[in-house]
């Protein structure tokens, strides 16, 4: 294994194959915490070409809206349930008119 000779540089422990089932064996009181495996097996095994990042993000695009509607003051469209911003910038305009 490429892990065993290097175990010393790296201060894990030494590996040794097992003589039953040829199971390895870690002949070490150094111990990994319960936390930090799975960060050190899931690493992906080769690098995700640039096409297949791109095919897996073609979905993420803008969708279309289909909560449109015409405003029944003005006629301008706005979205449902949404104040018309044609309307508003109306009635921002004559308050301001009041005030002044």
């Amino acid at each position: 294994m490429a892990l065993a000779r290097f175990a010393h540089q790296l201060a894990l422990p030494s590996f040794t194959q097992s003589p039953a089932f040829g199971a390895i064996a870690v002949s070490s009181t150094f111990k990994l915490p319960i936390w930090l495996e799975p960060f050190l097996w899931a690493a992906p095994k080769k690098k995700t070409s640039h096409s297949k990042k791109r095919m897996r993000a073609s979905n993420k695009g803008l969708q279309n809206k289909e909560n449109v509607t015409a405003c029944p003051a003005c006629g301008n469209y706005k979205l449902l349930h949404h104040l018309c911003s044609h309307c508003y910038g109306n009635i921002k305009q004559q308050q301001k008119k009041m005030v002044a």
